[in-house]
């Protein structure tokens, strides 16, 4: 049997409230249970509404969002990058209801994923449950916190720092492209680069 490969994925939303608010970036990170790097993505997200809620958090400028991708648009190429692998996200309550809310809202009906949740594995080490305390526990860089590519990335070294310590397995659910997805578009918008 081969070696799973997961895919980490973060999101940036108007809200908390997957209901009302709308994705405005998502990322992939994936990687082989080694740790080798296996490609990463990201975009930003035209969530079609003015009210981006707390920019002062995620930082997305509206100037930002005039050219991106609608859900739909970039439906068919998260679908892809998530099929055959183990999605994983931390609390991914909220990433996996938002990205059902958005499949649904976009007309391609349910979204059945079953998520890998890092922060259940750190509850099972009495790890914290934030993110950032997280990584930091275990000794992992977080760069660029809430922005979905930096919190991917720190989430699939996470993870690989929690498998090492975890002594019972867990289920590694996999991701089958549903049929309804459109196909990859290949558009991204990407944040701007900041100066340094």
């Amino acid at each position: 049997m081969s070696k799973p490969v997961f895919a980490c994925f973060d999101v940036e939303t108007t809200s908390l409230d997957s209901s009302a608010g709308r994705i405005i970036e998502i990322a992939v990170v994936r990687i082989d249970g080694q740790g080798q790097p296996v490609g990463e993505w990201t975009t930003l997200i035209d969530p079609a509404t003015a009210d981006l809620g707390r920019t002062d958090i995620h930082g997305i400028h509206p100037s930002w969002l005039a050219d991106a991708p609608a859900f739909l648009d970039i439906a068919g190429d998260l679908a892809g990058l998530l099929s055959g692998c183990v999605p994983v996200a931390h609390n991914a309550g909220f990433d996996r209801g938002f990205l059902c809310a958005e499949w649904d809202r976009a007309g391609l009906g349910p979204l059945n994923i079953d998520v890998v949740d890092t922060l259940d594995l750190a509850r099972r080490l009495g790890l914290p449950g934030r993110l950032g305390q997280l990584a930091e526990a275990l000794d992992v860089a977080l760069g660029n916190a809430h922005t979905a590519l930096g919190d991917s990335r720190a989430l699939a070294q996470v993870l690989l720092k929690l498998i090492g310590r975890l002594a019972d397995p867990f289920p590694l659910p996999h991701f089958d492209s549903p049929l309804l997805s459109p196909p990859p578009s290949g558009r991204v918008t990407h944040r701007p680069v900041s100066p340094t």
